[in-house]
């Protein structure tokens, strides 16, 4: 049938249905449904993809474990190439999960793991030409080490002293940098600057996409915990990342049911809050032994 165009509303009087024709059998499957109650459903999940465009970064939400068109969802599977953008959503019963990507070293599952750690010639650096607000392209001075195509690219520009202090930007791609060659680098943000960036006072600091090269929880941490790993992961590949809801993490120490559940370093071990206790990930649903793995309620990541 060819395509049609209308002008004003079309409406049906039992809902609306799209469906795929099997070449080989003709057997047609329903796809999206808006029933005659005006209820959105798919027996497949759902997916709600926003791609990148000038001004705006890419997002993707999906709705239940094989819910997207696009790629396989499931929480319980990795692979060596990128399915979704980083950060990508998932809701799969109670629980939330966060698509990222593994660094250097191999997680194995229910351990707590963070971003990587920032470059320390990479922070409070120096623009190099006043900036307007409008603009979305920020010059800056580097301290030494070199970048590569699109280190930052999903990650953040963000304003950490000085005129303009506070806004942060999207990254949407930034070019080879050698420092040797020429100090300084030029960033592309997909979002505006709100106040302009003066040169003789602004401080600016980069990072990467925190989902972009996660690693295992250290004794002395470099980063956020930014989720839980729900299978073992192999470095360098992508996957699912517990962030809300029930998951099962390692325990260290004594949990206490309805207690806070804290990260408590080398082992990606979860263990009872103490009172010097910055980033409390979870409460405590089911207590097992030390060594073993107990159910938190994750609330303090996502």
């Amino acid at each position: 049938m060819a395509n049609s165009t209308f002008n004003g509303p079309v409406r049906s009087e039992n809902g609306f249905k799209t469906i795929d024709v099997t070449a080989a059998t003709g057997a047609v499957t329903d796809g999206m449904v808006i029933n005659s109650d005006g209820n959105v459903y798919t027996d497949a999940g759902g997916h709600i993809q926003y791609a990148a465009a000038t001004g705006y970064g890419p997002a993707d939400f999906i709705v239940g474990k094989g819910g997207s068109q696009y790629g396989t969802v499931d929480p319980y599977a990795e692979s060596s190439s990128q399915l979704f953008p980083l950060g990508s959503r998932l809701l799969y019963g109670n629980t939330v999960y966060r698509y990222g990507k593994m660094g250097s070293g191999a997680v194995t599952a229910g351990k707590c793991v963070t971003h990587a750690a920032a470059i320390a010639h990479h922070l409070d650096m120096a623009i190099t030409a006043d900036v307007a607000a409008g603009e979305t392209v920020i010059s800056v001075e580097t301290g030494g080490t070199d970048i590569t195509e699109d280190q930052y690219a999903g990650g953040y520009l963000y304003v950490n002293d000085a005129t303009g202090e506070g806004q942060m930007l999207r990254v949407k791609s930034n070019p080879a940098h050698d420092h040797s060659a020429d100090p300084s680098i030029e960033i592309t943000c997909y979002d505006d600057l709100a106040t302009a960036l003066e040169s003789d006072d602004t401080k600016v600091t980069l990072i990467p996409d925190p989902n972009s090269a996660l690693i295992g929880q250290a004794a002395t941490t470099t980063g956020a915990t930014m989720g839980v790993t729900v299978m073992d992961m192999t470095a360098a590949y992508y996957g699912w990342f517990a962030v809300s809801g029930p998951a099962t993490v390692l325990t260290s120490g004594t949990l206490v049911v309805g207690n806070h559940a804290v990260p408590l370093g080398a082992t990606g071990a979860v263990g009872p809050a103490a009172g010097d206790v910055i980033q409390v990930i979870g409460t405590v649903m089911i207590v097992n032994v030390t060594t073993d793995y107990s159910l938190i309620n994750l609330t303090g990541i996502i």
